[in-house]
């Protein structure tokens, strides 16, 4: 017996969606007919592609191993329809994880957006920092991810939103800059997300370039209570220009020029290779045209400003 397609979608959006119940809701199907289907793919192929982990099912190593040509049969049929013009409103639901200051500044107009052009289709948001994120797309916890200064991860594409201007903030009553050095700031405290973030990591590696080792290097996993923070004149702190900019202007709060300086961060959309479904491209396609009106993000290395 070979498997349906049926079978396939019903293996693909459970795997996705960590659950039969899940998967049937973005199917439109009863959660027995969805049992059914899996234990018939099961069935057929001898294998068990799921192993449960508390409440949530996760791929089997023979699971991983059909995942990724079950994907391609479901993107090649979607191709057939929509050359066939009969691809019908998209709905559902994609998993999305993006890091908080990303959140506040551009998910009103994404969701907004979303719900214009395609108002079947859901969204179930994560708020975590990047690499936290990362972790979850390759765990098939997430379908996509908003993620800064993304590492070089092979089972991962990425598509490049802009690049992330950060710089060390501090109030003007810790009297520092207006230029520092890691010499500068190595008695400062400063606030960061925890390791291995990559908030952490460009912090760190500034350091270590000087061979300056921070004293007093504190963690938090919320930018914008690392904000506040800055805000109160507690600490420094390495973080996006456009969450401060407020402050900025206000001058309580100083941008500091750092020497050397910060390379702009990368900001890209990810999801699985193989993973792709016109749900999730429906996504990066909002996020695309929200960053073209709201000044959020510069441009990617070798676009036009």
């Amino acid at each position: 017996m070979r498997p349906t397609i049926a079978e396939l979608e019903a293996f693909v959006w459970t795997a996705r969606l960590g659950s039969v119940q899940s998967a049937a809701r973005h199917l439109f199907l009863a959660q027995p007919t969805v049992s059914l289907r899996l234990k018939s793919l099961q069935d057929e192929l001898g294998v068990r592609v799921f192993e449960r982990s508390g409440a949530t099912l996760r791929l089997s190593p023979d699971g991983e191993q059909l995942f990724g040509h079950a994907i391609s049969i479901i993107e090649e049929l979607a191709r057939m329809r929509e050359r066939a013009g009969s691809t019908g409103a998209l709905h559902g639901t994609v998993k999305v994880g993006m890091p908080e200051t990303f959140a506040v500044a551009c998910l009103p107009r994404i969701l907004k957006d979303l719900a214009a052009l395609h108002p079947m289709l859901r969204l179930e948001l994560s708020i975590a920092t990047s690499t936290q994120l990362e972790d979850e797309l390759r765990e098939h916890r997430l379908d996509l991810a908003i993620l800064v200064h993304p590492s070089d991860g092979a089972a991962i594409r990425l598509v490049e939103l802009g690049r992330q201007e950060a710089a060390w903030v501090a109030a003007e009553s810790l009297r520092l800059g207006p230029i520092v050095r890691p010499a500068d700031l190595q008695d400062c405290q400063i606030l960061t997300n925890p390791p291995p973030s990559a908030m952490h990591r460009q912090i760190t590696d500034w350091f270590s370039a000087a061979d300056v080792k921070p004293r007093r290097l504190d963690f938090c996993t919320g930018q914008m209570v690392i904000a506040h923070l800055v805000r109160e004149g507690v600490a420094a702190a390495f973080l996006p220009v456009k969450l401060m900019e407020p402050v900025l202007v206000s001058g309580s709060v100083i941008k500091l020029r750092s020497v050397p300086e910060f390379p702009h961060a990368a900001v890209c959309a990810g999801h699985r290779i193989g993973g792709a479904t016109a749900e999730i491209e429906a996504v990066i396609a909002a996020a695309q045209r929200v960053l073209g009106q709201v000044p959020f993000l510069l441009p990617p290395l070798g676009s036009e400003a």
